[in-house]
């Protein structure tokens, strides 16, 4: 299975689109978007989501509104928030939204729901789709601090996916590998960032940046 990864668009239209015409000729299997697809509103939600041609996933971010989701029924995207879904023969498991920040913003929830709500959907789960890392990993932000999860890093600890998958903070895109589990944060889309994961026997992921080419 052929997965194209794209997070924190942040109402680049102009960004999915050229992503999506870079990537025509890969032949994904499904496009995953973790979220802040839309930067504090929901106004250019429709137009991106459309823009996604073929099986697409997505969970909203902090910076996307609540309501989001309604559009995702819209555009035909498969709604990961909260829930499990399986796709081409993979069980995926997800939650939007973020752990608290130190500032004001649309959509977040507290490290005690956040676990409540993954340990109840990620038994079994192939592959984890969250907007935010979890804590430790692939989440320094530009001021050197941990911006990810410790209910998240508690989840994948337990249940031990074998893909995790996020953004959230935009400084520290890349892949690791722990504990049998595979870490990527694409980077943010609205910066021609964006990641390309074959998941089969094993996983190999690739990040990508359209502004390097």
């Amino acid at each position: 299975m052929r997965i194209l990864v794209i997070s924190d668009i942040h109402s680049s239209v102009r960004s999915v689109k050229q992503i999506i015409e870079e990537t025509k000729e890969v032949n994904v299997n499904l496009t995953l978007i973790s979220g802040d697809i839309t930067h504090f509103s929901r106004a250019d939600a429709l137009k991106i989501l459309s823009a996604i041609p073929g099986k697409k996933a997505a969970v909203p971010g902090n910076c996307d509104a609540p309501d989001i989701t309604e559009v995702f029924e819209e555009t035909g995207t498969i709604d990961l928030h909260g829930k499990r879904a399986e796709i081409e023969g993979l069980v995926f498991a997800g939650l939007g939204a973020s752990n608290p920040l130190p500032f004001s913003t649309l959509f977040t929830y507290s490290e005690e729901r956040i676990f409540t709500i993954l340990d109840s959907i990620c038994n079994g789960a192939d592959v984890l789709v969250t907007h935010t890392p979890p804590y430790g990993i692939l989440d320094r932000t530009a001021f050197g601090h941990r911006g990810g999860s410790e209910a998240i890093r508690k989840v994948v600890e337990k249940y031990r996916p074998r893909l995790s998958i996020f953004g959230h903070i935009h400084e520290s895109p890349g892949i690791e590998e722990k504990d049998g589990t595979v870490f990527v944060n694409p980077g943010p889309a609205k910066d021609g960032r964006f990641a390309i994961i074959d998941i089969d026997d094993k996983i190999s992921a690739e990040l990508h940046h359209l502004a390097e080419k």
